[in-house]
């Protein structure tokens, strides 16, 4: 399994002659029960089937040739592996004048970090800093949203 994974990182493609020199490498190694490459490649090509094959090739009218990734299903299959989507932070959606979800507004409120500052009407304002209301009072903001 961990061999499979490391050959089919997308961060670090390996050549078919890189391949074979890491399995040679782990078989001198002594390593048990090590696949063959074709065993590999047959078990990927079984999983690209099972999963899907994200990258859809397209030519476009004046003969080029690009690849293009579906970015729904892709953001799909991030939330659906528990691995990934730990790591992934949901930002809430901004209404206007109101929100439909009340979720978005808890989120909003307490979850999302807080930009250290706000401008408005060209003035800019920090949070943790003393600040004046119209009314006269005085406060210290401790996050803006």
């Amino acid at each position: 399994f961990i061999t499979s994974l490391l050959f089919s990182s997308p961060r670090l493609p390996f050549s078919e002659v890189q391949k074979k020199a890491v399995l040679s490498w782990a078989k001198e190694l002594g390593v048990r029960n090590l696949p063959s490459l074709g065993a590999m490649k047959k078990c990927q090509s079984h999983l690209q089937y099972l999963v899907g094959d994200p990258t859809e090739k397209v030519t476009s009218h004046s003969g080029n040739t690009f690849y293009i990734n579906n970015i729904a299903k892709a953001i799909a299959k991030d939330y659906a592996n528990p691995l990934t989507r730990l790591a992934m932070q949901d930002y809430p959606e901004d209404g206007g004048k109101g929100m439909s979800q009340v979720f978005n507004g808890t989120k909003m409120l307490l979850d999302l970090p807080s930009p250290p500052a706000v401008q408005v009407n060209r003035t800019v304002y920090f949070t943790d800093e003393l600040l004046q209301e119209s009314s006269g009072g005085y406060f210290i903001p401790n996050r803006f949203f």
